[in-house]
């Protein structure tokens, strides 16, 4: 029988979906008679101490006082994790009435299986449009299994000290070209000291760079789930921006680098082992330092660079989308407070932008900036400058598919930043596994 890989994380999934009812039975909650308050599972990855989860819960408890929230999280911030966990609870019946995926291509995948409940009816019942009350649509063929929270921009941290040492000004619009010029500018020393201009981490994004933020066809297949998206000027950019930095110029941690030593972006560049990162706005609050790690320099920013000259300042667009489970006993409570948060409540935390059309700006950056540990080390100027003039791409949900696509591409990119391949036999090779993946898929 052909499958979908992304079903193949759990078989159990299948199974439980189909008979784990009464199992689901037994182990979901019922209200609590002596206090007439429902209890709701929310199900996702992060830590609820460092991202205010309980401010949140709280207040919406003044607003929905018969409504608790129960979070069930291993706090450890690890999003791939936490998918393994939430389809063994739901092939295992446990009580599930709140769920988040951190990328459009997992909310798919767990739409596409059942997993959650429409919302049409209630947003209907709510009287609001999508486009017209959040930036991203998270509509799936003609459904809306979830509302938008966290919303990401995407951009350049640059240490501003570096800058000033290279004489080098913020950028206010600039192409990939200028991005390796500063690059390799920025980079200085040799050996174990050598601090590199840029680095770039292991998400998928960093694998497609040239591709990642344009308006529209940023991902691996085309929506119509058949087309392959990987043959084209734009991914062939991609990995000529990785070869200059990483290879020829030598301006950016080289991959076997950070696969040996495992590296991660923020010792990284908080340690100042590289000046410049490419990333998202969940950074913004941690441009200040933390107790873990503190910010010892102040951090600028600016726009994700562009192909050509010509080409608007567009960003990628990402977030993280809460969902109802479709097996919940208590499917309206859940959804009220999917909306509260969507809205009014992810602002409390003062940790992520909001997708949320009608939240202010302004007051959300302040609020961000003043969450850090030493808000003097992020620059506002700069900072809203990159945020008010980039473009977001129009944000579209993959084909379920597209999640063993981008794993499938990912190994030959890894032998191309090896020195193992070259461009061409990279992109052939990807696009045969690709049409392989797509035939297996239908």
């Amino acid at each position: 029988m052909k499958h979908w890989s992304y079903i193949l994380t759990s078989i159990a999934l299948i199974v439980g979906l189909l008979s784990g009812c009464g199992a689901q039975k037994e182990k979901q909650s019922t209200p609590d008679n002596s206090t007439n308050q429902t209890t709701l599972k929310l199900h996702f990855w992060y830590n609820e101490d460092q991202d205010n989860w309980k401010t949140v819960y709280s207040e919406f408890q003044k607003k929905y006082p018969n409504i608790k929230i129960e979070a069930v999280t291993a706090g450890d911030n690890n999003a791939n994790e936490y998918l393994k966990r939430l389809d063994l609870a739901s092939a295992s019946g446990d009580q599930i009435d709140i769920m988040m995926f951190s990328n459009a291509t997992y909310y798919a995948q767990r739409a596409t299986a059942n997993m959650l409940e429409p919302l049409n009816d209630y947003i209907a019942k709510d009287g609001f449009n999508m486009q017209d009350e959040y930036y991203m649509d998270t509509t799936y063929g003609d459904t809306i299994y979830g509302l938008p929270a966290k919303k990401n921009i995407y951009f350049v941290m640059m240490n501003k000290n570096h800058l000033d040492e290279a004489g080098l000004s913020v950028p206010k619009d600039w192409t990939w070209d200028e991005f390796l010029d500063y690059s390799k500018k920025l980079t200085k020393g040799e050996g174990a000291s050598k601090r590199y201009g840029s680095y770039f981490h292991t998400f998928s994004q960093y694998y497609h760079l040239a591709l990642s933020n344009q308006p529209d066809d940023y991902y691996l297949v085309k929506s119509d789930g058949k087309t392959l998206n990987i043959d084209n000027s734009l991914v062939r950019r991609s990995l000529d921006i990785r070869k200059q930095a990483e290879m020829v110029d030598k301006s950016a941690t080289p991959y076997s680098e950070t696969m040996s030593q495992k590296l991660n972006y923020r010792p990284q560049y908080f340690g100042e082992k590289t000046s410049m990162i490419v990333t998202g706005d969940f950074m913004i609050p941690e441009a200040g330092g933390s107790d873990k790690v503190p910010a010892n320099f102040q951090t600028v920013f600016a726009p994700y660079p562009k192909v050509n000259e010509a080409d608007p300042i567009s960003t990628i667009t990402a977030g993280d989308i809460m969902g109802v489970s479709s097996k919940s006993k208590h499917k309206q409570e859940a959804y009220d407070f999917v909306r509260w948060y969507t809205t009014e409540g992810i602002q409390y935390q003062g940790k992520y932008m909001s997708a949320w059309k009608k939240a202010d700006l302004n007051k959300v950056i302040d609020t961000l900036i003043a969450s850090s540990k030493t808000p003097d080390m992020i620059d506002r100027e700069s900072l809203m400058y990159t945020m008010t003039n980039s473009i977001p791409q129009q944000y579209n949900i993959p084909a379920p598919i597209n999640e063993e696509l981008e794993n499938a591409y990912k190994k030959e990119v890894e032998k191309f930043l090896l020195g193992e391949t070259d461009v061409d036999t990279t992109i052939n090779s990807a696009v045969q596994k690709g049409q392989e993946i797509i035939k297996n898929s239908q």
